[in-house]
């Protein structure tokens, strides 16, 4: 038996150093995703898809542009609007971003059937933002990408 253990070596330093580079890349991606262009959206998950690895995880993040009160500018008396019209004003972009969500759902799994990957990929939306690229920031330092 000790003759066995005699020819088992250890791998080489470089493979160990690949190998444990590989096991600390293997986080998160992520993808922000917009309503705004969705054609790029499904491109840009697509291509997660593609990069991905076994144990990487993909994060499609939507962060919903702050929309000023301007929309109901466009009414005459603001005062005049049911409670029904506010309804469908709030429910909108809901609407939109589970329009998009699927659309992008859709993309990544044809991919995944394209490339034989199975990754695991999560579909978050933020709360609205003035500034979506500080958004995105706040959503990587929850998601714990970066300190």
């Amino acid at each position: 038996s000790s003759r066995a253990i005699s020819h088992c070596r250890s791998p080489p330093d470089h493979l160990v150093a690949m190998f444990a580079s590989r096991l600390m890349r293997s986080t998160k991606m992520m993808v922000g995703v917009s309503i705004k262009d969705i054609q790029g959206a499904k491109q840009a998950v697509r291509k997660a898809v593609q990069m991905a690895q076994p144990g990487d995880k993909i994060v499609a993040l939507n962060i919903p542009k702050l929309v000023p009160e301007m929309m109901l500018s466009s009414m005459n008396d603001p005062g005049d609007a049911t409670e029904e019209t506010f309804a469908a004003l709030a429910n909108l972009p809901s609407r939109a971003g589970e329009n998009m969500q699927g659309q992008i759902k859709e993309a990544a799994e044809d991919e995944m059937n394209l490339t034989g990957k199975q990754i695991s990929i999560d579909y978050k939306v933020t709360q609205p933002s003035g500034d979506v690229k500080t958004g995105l920031l706040a959503a990587c330092k929850a998601e714990g990408e970066i300190g």
